[in-house]
């Protein structure tokens, strides 16, 4: 019996193990970040935001209340790129993105200002750079940049 229960135990630990080692969008070119602060909520909105040489557009987003937001990095540009949020506890990017790639970053954002930018090197020193504000929630009125 000791050797049927240790067995059972073993199986059940691979079984149980197995899915955790599975999934994942690193070999998709179009999943982004699912890190520890990536958003599983519903979405207010979404980002679209063009990525080019040396440039964010838009660069300053204002969105009017808290909430999960989709940002939809679009590299319309001829060279590597990537996009990340960073605040308030916020830390999430895309995969780097050749030319004519896209991928989206789902985040909760609470009320507050984050930094926008390209983690490419040396990106950002070059003007790979810009602001999301998002305002205190007022009860009303829809999200807009």
């Amino acid at each position: 019996m000791g050797f049927r229960s240790a067995l059972f135990g073993c199986v059940c630990v691979l079984l149980l193990g197995a899915p955790a080692g599975c999934g994942g969008g690193a070999g998709n070119p179009s999943a982004g970040s699912q890190g520890s602060n990536a958003a599983t909520g519903s979405v207010s909105q979404t980002i679209v935001v063009k990525e080019t040489e040396y440039k964010l557009t838009p660069d300053k987003i204002t969105l009017n209340k808290p909430g999960t937001y989709e940002f939809k990095a679009r590299n319309i540009g001829s060279t590597t790129h990537a996009l990340e949020i960073d605040g308030k506890g916020v830390e999430e990017e895309t995969e780097d993105l050749q030319a004519g790639q896209s991928a989206k970053l789902r985040v909760a954002l609470k009320s507050g200002k984050y930094e926008i930018y390209c983690p490419v090197d040396g990106h950002k020193e070059q003007g790979m750079e810009g602001t999301v504000t998002v305002k205190e929630s007022s009860g009303g009125g829809s999200g807009g940049y």
